[in-house]
Parts: C-alpha cells; sequence; structure tokens
C-alpha cells in the first residue's frame, strides 16, 4: 500500500516551526519522498475556506487533497512518511500517548509558539 500524498501547511516565517519544516523537506528530497507537497502559508494562497491565522497557529495536513488533519494528528501523518520519524508517528500515535500528546501541544507548544512569532512580527 502506497503511502498517501500529504500537503504540509506551515508558518515558514516561525523562527522555529520554519526551520523544523526545511529539515523535513531535506530529509524528504533525500528519500526521494514524493508524496509530501510542503507549502508556506505565511503569505500568498491558501487553501479553500481557511483563514491564515487559523493556518498559521498550528501545523495543518491536509491528506491527498481531501482531509485536514491539524496538530499531532497532522504531525503523526507527516512523520510516518519520513525516515528516522516512523518511531516517533508510532509513539504518539499510541492510545495512551495521543491525547497527551494533543494537549501538550494544542494547549501548551501551539499556542506558545504563535504567540512568539506574532510578538517577533510586530
Amino acid at each position: 500500500m502506497s503511502a498517501p500524498q500529504l500537503e504540509v501547511f506551515y508558518n515558514g516565517d516561525c523562527s522555529i516551526c520554519g526551520p523544523e519544516i526545511e529539515a523535513y523537506k531535506r530529509l524528504a528530497a533525500r528519500h526521494n519522498i514524493e508524496t509530501l507537497i510542503f507549502t508556506p502559508i505565511a503569505a500568498g494562497l491558501l487553501p479553500k475556506g481557511y483563514a491564515r491565522d487559523t493556518l498559521l497557529a498550528r501545523l495543518h495536513v491536509r491528506v491527498q487533497g481531501e482531509k485536514m488533519l491539524v496538530g499531532v494528528e497532522a504531525f503523526i501523518a507527516l512523520w510516518r512518511q519520513l525516515p528516522y520519524f516512523i518511531w516517533l508517528a508510532r509513539a504518539l500515535d499510541w492510545v495512551p500517548m495521543r491525547p497527551m500528546a494533543g494537549l501538550v501541544y494544542d494547549r501548551l507548544l501551539a499556542p506558545f509558539l504563535y504567540q512568539r512569532f506574532l510578538r517577533r512580527r510586530v
């Protein structure tokens, strides 16, 4: 079974998120992973139905042009396709870990990073 095509929407202007996604892009290129598309959304076009601030605040991954995954679910889908990160995807997808990881990302990490980005942007 082949991996689904994923479009990763990310904040390329974030001093932490941008370099992290750039590392994923290099890894995907080095391993010829053609199912990953990386789309910076700090400027330019957005996927239909989404506000820029919504996309900037958390990682979003669209699966095969349809379903949008957000936060930890988005990271799990992305990491499943990247060498060296598969183990992390499996660990976070484990039933006891997923809710805890989601809580940490949604309540602590993502808001902190987004507020930090907003302060630096001014």
